[in-house]
């Protein structure tokens, strides 16, 4: 009997050499003590968001996201082809235009050597023409200060202008002749006459 009241009495104490019963029941104690979730205590009540509703909010706002992206790469799909080709109709109307402007250039090559040919040609014919009428008019002389009177046989003749008469030869040879001759004679100098050359306009001018 008085084994067992010790036992029960002295629960503390080392029973037999077993010291662990005493640190079980002393640890359990503590562990009881500092347990924060005890029944003896409220739990903290955690707020979980509802996982499902968030997930199918991001899920449509990647959706509308890659919506617009697509569309807008569309839109650029077709600017770029509508860019295509307008870019394509540019290059031929440039590739018209050089050609066009490479026949211009043929053309217009062809157009001055015509000119510059016709040009020479002009210049020939007139010398030629100037030629004629100088050859011509070497059969003529001038006379140069006589007055016209009433009655005579002249042409378009004009008050108070004293115009040259034109005297033509049948001969060269009569026409150098008088000329000589009435270079310093009386008559031509009481008259106050002279005979000059028929030139040219050309020759007159130069």
């Amino acid at each position: 009997m008085t084994t067992k009241k010790n036992l029960v009495s002295r629960s503390n104490e080392p029973v037999d050499g077993h010291e662990y019963v005493t640190k079980m029941e002393v640890s359990s104690e503590s562990a009881k003590r500092k347990d924060p979730f005890s029944p003896a205590k409220n739990a903290p009540i955690v707020k979980r968001k509802d996982s499902g509703t968030e997930g199918k909010e991001g899920m449509n706002l990647v959706l509308e996201i890659l919506k617009q992206v697509t569309d807008k790469v569309d839109t650029l799909g077709t600017q770029l082809q509508q860019n295509s080709i307008m870019l394509a109709g540019i290059a031929k109307a440039v590739e018209f235009n050089a050609a066009e402007i490479k026949d211009c250039k043929t053309q217009l090559q062809s157009s001055i050597r015509e000119v510059t040919a016709l040009k020479k040609d002009n210049e020939d014919l007139k010398e030629r023409v100037l030629e004629l009428e100088r050859y011509k008019r070497r059969w003529n002389l001038r006379i140069r200060g006589l007055k016209e009177k009433e009655g005579e046989d002249i042409r378009r003749r004009e008050e108070n202008k004293t115009r040259h008469v034109i005297v033509q030869f049948t001969q060269r040879i009569h026409q150098d002749a008088l000329w000589r001759m009435t270079k310093d004679h009386e008559i031509c100098k009481e008259l106050r006459i002279s005979f000059i050359e028929d030139l040219c306009k050309a020759d007159r001018e130069s």
